[in-house]
C-alpha cells in the first residue's frame, strides 16, 4: 500500500459512510471500514458474507440486480437507493455509489460508499403527510371559507343598495361594514394561500442573464406614464449602463414592482419614489426609495413576517394584509440576496436589496 492509498484508507475509517471494495473476478470484499460492520451488524473480525445481495428486501431484489447489472468500468453511479433487513429484523434503506475500474493485474474492483437514510426516509415521508394535511386545509380556506364570504359580500352590497334608500345612516353604515369585513377576510385567505404556494408547492426559479438596467429602465417606463394618474415623480438612476444578472426576470421585478406600489401607497401627492441600481464590485445593489410617510419604529422588527401587526391601511384607504413584504423577501432569497430597510416617520423609507452580479 502506497502513502496515497493509507491516507485514503485512515479517512475511510474515520467516515460514518460505510466505504467497500469487492473483488468481482475473485468475489471477495478486500476493505471495509468499521462504518460497514457496524451498519451491517458485523462483529468486528468476523468474515463478512460475499452474498449480501441476500440481505435485499424482496421488492428491491430485481432493481438491485438490474442495476449491477448494467455497472459499466469507468463510470460512476450515484445514489442508488434500496432497502435490506438485517438481524435485528428491521428493515432499513441504504443509499450508495459506486465506481466499477479495471486493475493492471486484470483484476475487476467494485468501490464506493454509502450512508443508512433511514431516518432521513422516515422523516421525509412524515413532511409528505404533513403537507398532504395543509393541503386539505387549505383547500377547505379556498372553497368552504372563500366561497360563503363571497357570497356574504354580495349579500351585503344587495343590502346596500335596498337599504340606502331607507336613508338610515346606522343601517347603511352597518351593510357597509359587513361588506368591507368580509372582503377584507377574502383577501386575507387569498394571500394566505399565495403565500403557502410560493413557499411549499415548488415554484421553480428560473434564471437567465439579464442586463437589469435595461430590464429595470423599461419596467419603469409605465410609471413614468402614470404620475398624473398617481400624484407621485418617479426618478430611475444607475451607475452603469450594463449590470448584468442571474436572476428570475418575472418575480425579480415582481420583487421591485410590490417595493413600488407600497412606496406609492404610502407617500402623499407631490412626493418622489426612486428606484436606484447600482453595481459594486461582485454584487448589484437596488434601492426603493421615497418621500412619504415611513414605517413606524414599532414595525420595524416585524416586518417581513406573514401575518405581522405591521399591517397598515394605505393613505388613500388601501386595504393590506401583511403578507407582501414576507413574498418579498421569499423571493429575493430565492437570489440568494438579501433584503432590509432604513425609515424615518414622516421622513420616508428605503429599502435595500443585495443579490449577485455576473460579468
Amino acid at each position: 500500500m502506497n502513502d496515497t492509498e493509507a491516507i485514503l484508507t485512515k479517512l475511510a475509517n474515520h467516515d460514518q459512510r460505510i466505504s467497500f471494495a469487492f473483488n468481482m473476478t475473485t468475489n471477495a470484499f478486500i476493505y471495509q471500514n468499521p462504518a460497514f460492520f457496524n451498519f451491517f451488524q458485523i462483529p468486528a473480525g468476523e468474515v463478512i458474507p460475499n452474498d449480501l445481495y441476500e440481505l435485499v428486501h424482496l421488492d428491491d431484489k430485481r432493481f438491485v440486480k438490474s442495476t449491477f447489472k448494467h455497472l459499466e468500468p469507468g463510470k460512476f453511479i450515484d445514489d442508488v437507493e434500496f432497502r435490506v433487513l438485517l438481524k435485528d429484523n428491521k428493515e432499513y434503506t441504504l443509499r450508495i455509489s459506486m465506481l466499477l475500474y479495471d486493475r493492471e493485474d486484470q483484476q475487476r474492483i467494485l468501490t464506493g460508499y454509502g450512508e443508512n437514510i433511514t431516518e432521513n426516509k422516515a422523516h421525509f415521508e412524515k413532511i409528505q403527510a404533513l403537507t398532504s394535511k395543509k393541503d386539505s386545509i387549505l383547500n377547505i380556506l379556498s372553497h368552504d371559507l372563500a366561497g360563503p364570504l363571497t357570497a356574504i359580500q354580495n349579500y351585503a352590497y344587495l343590502l346596500f343598495k335596498r337599504t340606502n334608500a331607507m336613508d338610515d345612516p346606522e343601517v347603511s353604515k352597518l351593510v357597509t361594514s359587513i361588506e368591507r369585513i368580509s372582503k377584507r377576510s377574502i383577501i386575507l385567505i387569498q394571500e394566505f394561500i399565495k403565500q403557502e404556494f410560493v413557499e411549499s408547492a415548488g415554484v421553480d426559479v428560473v434564471k437567465k442573464r439579464i442586463n437589469l438596467t435595461d430590464c429595470v429602465k423599461n419596467f419603469m417606463e409605465e410609471y413614468f406614464l402614470t404620475s398624473d394618474e398617481t400624484g407621485k415623480r418617479f426618478n430611475f438612476e444607475y451607475n452603469k449602463e450594463n449590470i448584468f444578472a442571474e436572476v428570475d426576470e418575472n418575480k425579480l421585478m415582481q420583487v421591485i414592482q410590490n417595493l413600488i406600489s407600497n412606496s406609492i401607497k404610502f407617500t402623499p401627492d407631490g412626493g418622489t419614489i426612486t428606484v436606484n441600481l447600482q453595481q459594486q464590485e461582485e454584487i448589484i445593489l437596488i434601492t426603493v426609495k421615497d418621500t412619504g410617510v415611513g414605517i413606524p419604529e414599532k414595525f420595524h422588527e416585524k416586518l417581513f413576517e406573514k401575518f405581522s401587526n405591521a399591517r397598515r391601511t394605505g393613505l388613500k384607504g388601501e386595504p393590506s394584509v401583511g403578507l407582501g413584504m414576507s413574498i418579498i423577501k421569499t423571493i429575493v432569497e430565492w437570489h440568494q440576496g438579501k433584503i432590509w430597510f432604513e425609515s424615518e416617520q414622516n421622513k420616508g423609507t428605503t429599502f435595500f436589496i443585495e443579490i449577485p452580479g455576473t460579468i
